[in-house]
């Protein structure tokens, strides 16, 4: 009989409310001080700094092994691709300028304080590299400081040093200027400048003489 009431009393739930555990709350986290927030950022720029540093002491270090062993390259040897690559970076962010004709003639290589400029088909170029040739006394110093679009179609470089094509075919207009146009444009050294703003009246008042048979025409300005 104790058996049977001590079985029943284990198989009875038991019926007191459980004690409801104690609540843990996560601890608090203290607020870092301005001085602790300045502290980590350095840590995150310092490192960011030292990075770049090994980044350009490597660069450093590959130009100079590049001279030492090629002496006279600091790009192993790709001076035109790097020079031309450069010269597109700065023909995309630069502002091109516009220049008349009378400014642009100031550009012909005399005076030594500006660059030498030439325009053709309305495009201006920097050619101060090419200064034996376009300066005082080069080979093709009549090219600077002016757009003589026409005397690299007929290669009259006497009577044809002017812009206005006209009376020329349009076909051979294409053939030939599109050849220089496009020579200066992918010139490893010489650089875009901008635009020649022309005045139209002047092609009335210089209009050139019937087309002569060509003279001459460079292989390489």
């Amino acid at each position: 009989m104790v058996q049977t009431r001590q079985q029943a009393r284990e198989a009875t739930p038991d019926s007191r409310p459980a004690v409801p555990s104690e609540k843990t709350t996560p601890p608090r986290q203290r607020k870092k001080s301005n001085a602790e927030i300045l502290e980590e950022e350095d840590h995150v720029s310092f490192g960011v700094l030292d990075l770049l540093r090994i980044i350009g002491g490597v660069a450093v270090f590959t130009c100079m092994l590049s001279y030492f062993i090629m002496g006279d390259s600091y790009v192993w040897g790709q001076d035109k691709i790097f020079r031309k690559y450069w010269n597109g970076v700065k023909r995309t962010f630069t502002k091109p300028i516009y220049l008349d004709e009378a400014t642009l003639a100031l550009y012909n290589g005399t005076d030594l304080a500006l660059p030498i400029y030439l325009s053709i088909n309305r495009t201006i170029y920097d050619v101060s590299e090419g200064r034996n040739k376009y300066g005082p006394g080069g080979g093709y110093s009549f090219f600077a400081g002016r757009d003589a679009s026409r005397a690299y179609i007929t290669g009259d470089f006497k009577n044809d040093l002017t812009w206005d094509v006209s009376g020329i075919d349009e076909e051979r207009v294409q053939k030939a200027l599109g050849h220089w146009v496009n020579f200066f444009a992918s010139h490893d050294t010489y650089t875009f400048v901008g635009y020649l703003v022309r005045d139209p009246t002047k092609a009335q008042t210089e209009a050139p003489e019937p087309e002569p048979e060509p003279e001459h025409k460079p292989d390489e300005l």
